[in-house]
């Protein structure tokens, strides 16, 4: 059932042939999951879903799970360790552990276990060999009893009953990109997990790709030129240069094959390259014969941008094309990886550098998936814009606006490699000949909620793409990392287990529900760095953060653009998001806390305090105890009286001390209107985390 089918992006015409819909009408599905994807948002999801006790089935393209972490991209781009949770979590766990016991005696291992906030350590599992992925992927998934998986398949179709997605047609292929044997699969929910979201396409869901235009809310949208990814330049770092048009168009950032490469210690090993491959050019290339290996057995990661493996010009394309026309892409990224290789031995000055023996074994030690760092994009419920994700545009100036609804976190900058490569070594500030597109904006960047909606088409039921969320080009530029995407994918699997439990459609769920369940397992909706998953109180924390009850303390510091990404990556940023569990909690920030987790609407006479004056970041909270206390047959609020004269006196609520079980006990009885113990010494001060554990079992949903 092929068709040839046109699609105009932005004026630009691509023809391709896609398998259409099949009409499927009560038919019983085979699964109740069907996952589509072995990337690590697809594992994350098929876990979460056979967590709840849900059968699952998850298609994988390649031999092996993991997307592109088993595939060359061998490192965690998480900014900071402690913003993985869930099952990326698990894995990191899992790395770290072999790295520690098998590993133990690698020289980078050993480095990297004396230096715990350098990026990628090894020895905290935030680096890996591929195949060490693959195998722990591997091991996840086959943990859970009720999951299955089926390798060396894409999706080439769907099957449909009106709007809703009742099932998937696969057919095999091959290291070769050869297509052979048609299979199908029904369930009750599907989850594209794909970077590429093609069941958007087969299914006739509304997608966008490419870049939208500048906007109020996008002010990095669009055609622009900023100074990364090239050499020095006298501009600030982070910084806008001219001739940006801020237009929209249909391009995407730069694909690649992130190879692997090892050091033999030799120019004579067997893996290295005896003739360039075809249309091999030089000048597209460079290499810093000083660059050192960054995972065990003296492996590289072979992350190339704007002289190397990235290549612009085909993105679009590849995303759009049949899995044929895809074929003879790969062709020509995997051409220009192997001619960056040719160069880096014949004159790059490391002919010691080759394709590793211990890797992709049965593909000619070559990575088995193009990396794809953006695809479709569907319009769902909600779409994350940059302002979702900005510090200042809508944040409020320490993390992006709040979304109550969270059901995972970013915590990576707004990264865009070239969206259009330079020409000229010696690139010009910007213009033609300059690279184009490029943002890497950690400054400036979350950390941030993702909303449950972004996962749920508008119209169309059944399915759900924690990959191909619904987001602008920006906002993608930042969500693309494996972690957050393994985050949503969880989310995913979770939700479609909800949904078939509570017979709802999954634009019904309750979200309340999804992130009760997600805490359960072990998944961050909102990020501190001194909060793991496994400290009592934490789901306590999680569900009033999204609930505003918290507010931080620490502004951040203008970055030391020495540091790791020049900003949000910075090890000195984590003291700005630390939730601080231990400190005693301020009467002040305890109004706060039962305000916000009782839902009480804001009252305020008058300015009743001369501790707490307008502008006091707990006045409101603090004025509208004192309302309601004042209602109460019994009031609860104690505050202190200081009388000058017969006239004048001063009021003070000590908004800045720590209170006390005795305080915490009155207040509370007094707005729940009946009495209530405390396990705690009620004489003692309420540390923040026991406040949260006091406060969590009256939150008014």
């Amino acid at each position: 059932m092929a068709g040839i089918k046109t699609v105009i992006i932005i004026g630009i015409t691509f023809s391709y042939t896609v398998i259409l819909r099949a009409t499927s009408l009560n038919v019983i599905p085979n699964y109740d999951v069907l996952v589509i994807g072995g990337t690590p948002a697809g594992i994350a999801a098929a876990i979460g879903a056979a967590r709840l006790d849900k059968k699952v089935m998850v298609i994988e393209q390649s031999p092996v799970l993991g997307g592109v972490l088993s595939s060359g991209v061998i490192r965690l781009d998480d900014c900071h360790s402690e913003a993985n949770s869930g099952v990326m979590e698990s894995f990191r766990q899992s790395v770290k552990a072999y790295h520690r016991t098998e590993l133990a005696e690698d020289p980078l291992v050993k480095e990297h276990l004396k230096r715990p906030d350098r990026p990628w350590n090894t020895a905290y599992g935030r680096a890996w060999e591929p195949h060490t992925a693959a195998r722990i992927y591997r091991e996840l998934l086959e943990k859970e009893k009720t999951a299955r998986t089926r390798f060396n398949e894409v999706a080439v179709g769907v099957m449909m009953q009106g709007d809703r997605v009742t099932g998937v047609i696969t057919r095999s292929r091959d290291n070769k990109g050869h297509l052979g044997k048609e299979h199908r699969y029904r369930a009750k929910i599907i989850i594209d997990a794909t970077y590429e979201a093609d069941l958007a396409e087969y299914a006739s869901i509304p997608f966008r790709i490419g870049r939208e235009a500048r906007s109020e809310l996008e002010p990095h949208a669009g055609h622009i030129y900023t100074n990364f990814f090239r050499g020095k330049y006298s501009a600030l770092p982070q910084t806008i240069l001219p001739r940006g048009t801020g237009e929209a168009d249909h391009r995407s950032q730069a694909f690649t094959y992130r190879m692997t490469a090892k050091d033999y210690g030799k120019p004579d090993h067997p893996y290295r390259l005896k003739e360039p491959p075809p249309n091999y050019e030089p000048e597209k290339y460079s290499w810093n014969k000083k660059r050192k290996p960054i995972i065990p057995n003296k492996k590289f990661d072979m992350l190339g941008i704007s002289w190397g493996g990235d290549l612009t010009g085909y993105g679009t394309q590849w995303v759009l094309a049949d899995w044929n026309q895809r074929r003879e892409i790969e062709k020509i990224y995997r051409n220009h990886e192997l001619g960056w290789l040719y160069y880096i031995q014949n004159e790059g000055g490391s002919p010691n550098i080759g394709l590793p023996d211990d890797e992709f074994v049965d593909n000619e030690n070559f990575p088995y998936r193009l990396y794809v760092r953006q695809g479709r994009r569907i319009e769902g419920l909600y779409t994350l814009t940059e302002s979702d994700l900005h510090k200042d545009l809508k944040g409020d100036g320490l993390r992006g606006p709040l979304h109550p609804d969270s059901v995972a976190i970013g915590m990576y900058g707004i990264d865009s490699h070239n969206v259009q490569n330079p020409t000229l070594r010696t690139q010009p500030v910007s213009g033609k000949g300059a690279a184009e597109g490029t943002l890497h904006m950690f400054d400036s960047t979350g950390p941030y909620q993702i909303p449950y909606g972004v996962m749920v088409p508008k119209k169309h039921k059944g399915i759900l793409f924690p990959v191909g969320i619904s987001s602008t080009h920006v906002a993608m530029c930042s969500v693309r990392m494996e972690p957050v995407w393994a985050a949503l994918g969880q989310a995913a699997g979770v939700a479609a287990a909800l949904a078939i439990d509570g017979n709802k459609e999954l634009s019904d769920l309750a979200v309340n529900d999804l992130q009760d369940a997600l805490l359960h397992q072990d998944c961050v909706l909102y990020f501190y760095s001194d909060l793991p998953a496994d400290r009592d109180g934490f789901e306590a924390v999680q569900k009033l953060a999204l609930m505003g009850a918290f507010k931080e303390n620490y502004p951040l510091r203008r970055p030391n653009w020495n540091g790791p990404n020049g900003g949000l990556g910075n090890p000195e940023i984590k003291v700005s998001y630390r939730f601080r569990p231990d400190e005693p909690i301020t009467l002040g920030e305890f109004a706060r806390l039962v305000i916000k987790a009782r839902q009480l609407p804001l009252s305020i006479t008058a300015s009743h305090f001369n501790d707490v004056p307008r502008g006091h970041p707990c006045f409101k909270y603090i004025e509208t105890l004192y309302d309601y206390s004042t209602q109460s047959v019994e009031p609860f609020f104690d505050y202190q009286v200081e009388s000058t004269s017969r006239k004048l006196y001063r009021v003070f609520a000590q908004p800045d001390e720590p209170v006390s079980g005795v305080k915490v006990i009155k207040i509370l009885s007094g707005l729940l209107k009946k009495p209530i113990s405390l396990s705690l010494s009620s004489e003692s001060t309420i540390t923040r985390i026991e406040a949260a554990q006091i406060i969590f079992p009256y939150i008014q949903n």
